[in-house]
């Protein structure tokens, strides 16, 4: 692989030097300068710019800049897609300023398709949305994937607040999308590629429009077209960009209660193991008191505390007053976070020649001590006309992630929203934790001071020693030839590789604690000295694909096709180790282990043999039907099925260009489009090597640290009779069998996909309605169907569920007010809706029409996101029924009689609405968008109740109860009587005669029971920890539905007239903020993360948020400089 790469690079920077050497020579003087901007006055790069009536062009640089040689009288052609075209006079003012139309509803725009092949919008016959990479970093991301939220109709980007935190993106309900460079496939993490590198993103939406890339397009692809060289008068172009954006409030953080401090039937003190309100033996260190918020009430009583004095002779701690000193603990932890971005690039080009190389540095200072990431990315790209016909390019872009610390925001004692608003309480000031091996508590680089505190562990020792380090290497590249035998044949040859490593560290400190250790060896529990991890990885893919293109025009046909064929070679190697307890404390090595070192390693390859074509037929200014097809051979599956055929076709007509419409009409067109996507066992992304040897996840082996998935699109082997290693035996290592049997005859999954769409613009193009139609189905899908235990296997593979999905898209746009030289504004809006219902078990058994998916029993029609989960049991009145104990009445087990509908996990609709202003020089623009409907399980609201932190425990109905049991204690010097009675529902019932039947979790015999009132109260804690309330999903379940103010740009250009004497070409400045407003029901976490509800291709419901690092609102500003 290196060898490979190595003798790419040396081309490429032979080519470069090459080009440079030449660029004088076809270096231009006396020519016309000008600047090309948009609608908003922002420089507008690409733009074609010809000289009428002959070959001659050029184009404009990222700073909008151009310059071409053209005589008095002679006129320049602009365009530009996504703009009408404009034809300028050359007078004998040789600097020209021109601002083009936008008009997304132009009938030339041309749009990037599969294999990277531009076509007219207009002759499409499926729905393709492009996005300008221009609009992405005017208000960036870190990660320039979010900053697609709201901007296409049917994709969801569930933007992450991670540090390297993959978005989550659904498009059209499905996951797991193809990115495309230029062309090629990428395995992409979303952080290795640098937005300012981007020209534009198209998002070809599901199968129709993806077919050609294969299994891989089957959920649709992002497809990238990367910036090429464009040169000055002088032969180049340097443009500079730097972006500074600073973190600022939460939008979206658990708001913990600060009246009462840990402790348990509110009592707290710190001290030796013993029974509660009996003073006991004061101890160095507190072996008694992990405790949730269940402690007094802070009103300045006298307690032993962990920094209470302490005598080490007489060992006598003296009590101080119980406040609250840590209201503002999780501010006073966090600290001021900030990115910044900086890109440099030069660009040039010549009648022969075009290069580009481009460095953008990120630098990320977390929002929590000691963490930052750094992402450095080099792009360089070279094409160089070898004679008329024979053209070579080529590009190759590098990216350096590395972090020396990742926070884990998982659930656990090195979390630190598990930390403050879990299981974090008032009594104590972050501040004075600072000094982590503090005396006599601590010990220095040994034990850690007031290690209980934060929930078993310092919060500062975390940030300061539990380390988390990230480093990867990302390389992909291609290199093409293009020999052109006419004007209408041509053949290409190109080969390109995306490959990555990644390493990933963690070092676990002398005296960190974890709540509890439970590893897959039963011979190891977590060692006092800490431990060490290595987790490595390693991915290289290979495509190679030939393609011959044809296009001629016959009378009134236009014919173009393309015939090609297509190797993919993958291989991935992976390696994770861990010690069993430091021998010595600190030296984080594997070697340096108290017992043998654990270590596993999980490897994998497949090999795609494709050919495929595409054809279009376009008939005068009818019609232009396009086909396509694919055969694939994948070693995935048996060999007597692993070779499979999938075609796709589409049509298209402009019914405006050839029907006098009324003239409020200025275009109306219509398509239709149908695909067949095949594919088998392969899998998006991938864990460590342990969890995929043993099975388990990370989470069960560390304790509680989080697996980490990485980008894979590989084999899964999910087909075969495996063994994978288990627990110890007796001391003996042991093997567990795979419960599904592999099956001999298993064919592809297949997808059948219908589309439909209108496209009608009214009002000479000020207004726009884009429709779409989808309807797919989804299956034969390949599942472990459920057989009897008796034949050894719980499940054995079988082509099994067809599920239908049908949606509705709508892309509207306007220019609501268009002057020239006054007020512009344009407005887009994007909407979106979907269902997904079970259409079929068996494909030939139609007889079978159930299925049964975790703990419901589906049938044919039932939607699939409907999740089903533990209720409140209710009497005939809707009252909440209790036991004679005063405990929440609930049924045993987790089955169809215990469980009940929850609501559906999807939303209703999507929506994105997008404003732009422009006013001379000035530009303002400001975006919503968000998700209405459909339901998410919040479990950062199910385990702050459970902690007693959340601020629901101290208002209200629980609040007071709270209060009364406090005042009953006697400041917490006796045990508390019980006061609450139900709870925020009302008092509830209890059946007075007669036994309940559960059915599809309600009580089904109401009519046979009697009830009365319920008058027994419970201690509050005993109610928010308790199993009963706990186990009810119903109580956790909150709405998805929420909206963010995403983005707001205010822009300003620098007049020409100010820079003239500058060597500065042009500026720009630009004020930027990015989720400044954020609406929802609960504001405890950030719905917005996750954008998926149901995904039928994993049968996964993503009904459970677990924890999550608190979103920002940011704000920053922007400088665009060209030389």
């Amino acid at each position: 692989m290196k060898q490979k790469l190595l003798k790419l690079s040396r081309m490429l920077l032979i080519m470069v030097t090459a080009l440079i050497s030449w660029g004088n020579l076809f270096a231009q003087n006396n020519t016309v300068r000008g600047i090309v901007v948009d609608d908003a006055n922002q420089p507008l790069p690409g733009v074609s710019v010809l000289l009428k009536g002959t070959t001659t062009g050029t184009a404009t640089g990222a700073n909008g800049r151009f310059t071409i040689s053209a005589s008095k009288g002679e006129v320049l052609v602009f365009s530009s897609l996504g703009f009408n075209k404009q034809e300028v006079t050359v007078t004998k003012d040789l600097n020209i300023s021109v601002k083009m139309v936008s008009s997304s509803n132009s009938l030339t725009e041309v749009v990037v398709t599969a294999y990277g092949v531009k076509k007219e919008v207009k002759n499409l016959g499926y729905a393709v949305q492009e996005v300008k990479g221009a609009d992405l970093i005017k208000a960036r991301d870190a990660n320039p994937i979010n900053s697609l939220a709201g901007k296409v109709a049917g994709l969801s980007v569930g933007a992450s607040a991670e540090m390297f935190g993959r978005p989550e993106l659904v498009l059209r309900g499905s996951k797991d999308l193809l990115f495309v460079v230029d062309g090629s496939p990428v395995n992409s993490d979303t952080w290795n590629i640098s937005p300012d590198d981007i020209e534009t993103y198209s998002i070809l939406k599901g199968p129709n429009a993806a077919a050609l890339y294969g299994s891989r397009g089957i959920n649709g692809a992002i497809v990238i077209t990367t910036k090429k060289g464009t040169k000055d008068a002088k032969g180049w172009e340097v443009n500079f960009n730097n972006s500074l954006v600073f973190d600022g409030s939460w939008i979206a953080v658990p708001e913990a209660q600060t009246e009462y401090g840990r402790g348990n039937a509110y009592h707290y003190e710190y001290q030796l193991v013993g029974t509660l309100y009996t003073p006991q033996a004061d101890a160095l260190y507190d072996n008694a008191n992990r405790l949730g918020e269940y402690g007094p009430r802070f009103e300045g009583q006298l307690l032993r505390q962990y920094d209470s004095p302490y005598n080490a002779l007489t060992g006598v701690r003296t009590p101080t007053p119980w406040t609250a000193r840590g209201v503002n603990n999780y501010d006073n932890f966090a600290q001021q976070g900030y990115t910044n971005t900086s890109n440099l690039a030069f660009s040039g080009s010549g009648t022969n020649y075009s290069t580009r190389f481009s460095y953008s540095h990120l630098y990320q200072k977390g929002i929590f001590p000691n963490t930052a990431i750094n992402s450095d990315n080099f792009n360089l790209s070279a094409s160089y006309n070898i004679n008329s016909k024979l053209t070579i390019d080529g590009n190759i872009n590098y990216n350096k992630q590395y972090s020396p610390n990742i926070p884990e925001v998982t659930y656990g004692p090195q979390s630190y929203i598990y930390m403050f608003k879990v299981y974090g309480s008032a009594d104590y000031d972050v501040r004075d934790l600072e000094d982590i091996y503090k005396g006599p508590q601590g010990v220095p680089d040994l034990v850690q001071y007031a290690q209980e505190y934060g929930r078993l562990n310092n919060p500062w020792f975390v940030a300061k020693k539990w380390l988390r380090g990230h480093d990867k290497t990302d390389i992909y590249a291609y290199l093409k030839l293009n020999y052109k035998f006419n004007n209408d044949l041509n053949l290409s040859l190109r080969s390109q590789v995306s490959s990555w490593n990644q390493k990933k560290t963690e070092q676990v400190p002398s005296s960190a604690n974890l709540n509890s250790y439970t590893g897959i060896i039963s011979d190891y529990s977590f060692g006092w000295y800490g431990d060490y991890r290595e987790d490595d990885r390693q991915l290289f893919e290979n495509n190679t694909d030939i393609a011959l293109n044809y296009n001629h025009k016959f009378s009134k046909w236009n014919v173009s096709g393309l015939l090609g064929g297509n190797n993919r070679t993958f291989t991935y190697n992976s390696f994770y180790g861990t010690t069993k307890g430091l021998a010595l404390p600190n030296a984080y090595t594997l070697s340096n282990s108290t017992l043998p070192a654990v270590e596993f390693t999980w490897n994998s390859k497949m090999q795609v043999y494709s050919a495929f074509y595409s054809a279009d037929f376009g008939y005068d200014k009818y019609f232009n039907l396009n086909t396509t097809g694919r055969v694939d051979n994948l070693s995935t599956l048996p060999k007597d099925n692993n070779t499979f055929f999938y075609p796709s076709a589409s049509l298209s007509t402009v019914v405006s260009d050839y029907i006098q419409l009324p003239e409020f009409i200025s275009f109306l067109k219509f398509r239709a489009s149908v695909a067949e996507v095949k594919g088998a066992l392969t899998q998006a992304s991938i864990g460590s090597a342990l969890t995929q040897v043993t099975g388990y996840s990370m989470n069960t082996y560390l304790g509680y640290s989080s697996d980490v998935l990485t980008p894979y699109d590989g084999p899964s082997y999910a087909n075969q009779n495996s063994a994978t290693s288990s627990t110890f035996y007796n001391g003996t290592p042991s093997v567990t069998y795979n419960n599904t049997l592999a099956n001999k005859t298993l064919k592809p999954y297949n997808r059948l996909s219908f589309e439909y769409g209108a496209d009608i613009r009214l009002l000479k193009n000020r207004i726009g309605f884009d429709f779409t139609y989808f309807d797919t189905d989804n299956g034969p899908q390949i599942y472990p169907y459920p057989i009897p235990p008796s034949t050894a296997y719980t499940a054995v593979n079988y082509n099994v569920i067809t599920t239908k999905r049908n949606g509705f898209e709508l892309a509207f746009n306007a220019s609501i007010l268009k002057k020239p030289k006054g007020l512009n504004w344009d407005m887009t809006v994007n909407y979106s809706t979907f269902k997904e219902t079970l259409s079929k078990v068996f494909e030939d058994n139609t007889a079978v029409t159930t299925l049964t998916l975790g703990n419901h029993t589906y049938k044919i029609g039932d939607r699939l996101d409907e999740v089903y989960g533990t209720k409140y049991l209710r009497d005939g009145n809707g009252n909440v029924v209790y036991n004679t104990s005063g405990v929440l009445l609930t049924a045993a087990g987790n089955n169809a009689q215990t469980t009940g509908s929850l609501g559906f996990l999807n939303p209703d609709f999507t929506f994105g609405i997008n404003n732009r202003f422009s006013y001379k020089a000035f530009s303002l623009s400001f975006q919503f968008d968000g998700r209405i409907g459909g339901k998410i399980y919040d479990y950062n609201y199910y385990a702050t109740r459970q902690g007693g932190t959340d601020l629901s425990t101290v208002t209200g109905v629980i609040g007071a109860a709270r209060y009364a049991e406090w005042l009953s204690t006697k400041t917490g010097t006796q045990a508390p009587t019980p006061a609450l009675i139900g709870n925020e529902l009302g008092p509830g019932v209890v059946i007075t005669s007669g036994t309940p039947v559960f059915a599809n979790g309600v009580i089904a015999n109401i009519d046979q029971l009697t009830f009365g009132p319920n008058t027994k109260a419970i201690l509050v804690q005993a109610y928010l920890n308790g199993n009963a309330i706990k186990g009810i999903d119903e109580a956790w379940m909150v709405s998805r539905s929420f909206a963010k103010l995403r983005e707001v740009t205010l822009g300003y250009n620098l007049p020409s007239s100010l820079l003239k004497n500058t060597f500065i070409k042009s500026a720009s400045f630009s004020l930027v903020g990015r989720n400044l407003l954020y609406f929802a029901a609960r504001k405890d976490f950030d719905i917005d993360q996750y954008a998926s509800g149901f995904n039928s291709s994993d049968r996964s419901t993503q009904n459970n948020n677990g924890l999550q690092s608190s979103t920002t609102r940011k704000y920053g500003f922007n400088i665009n400089l060209s030389f």
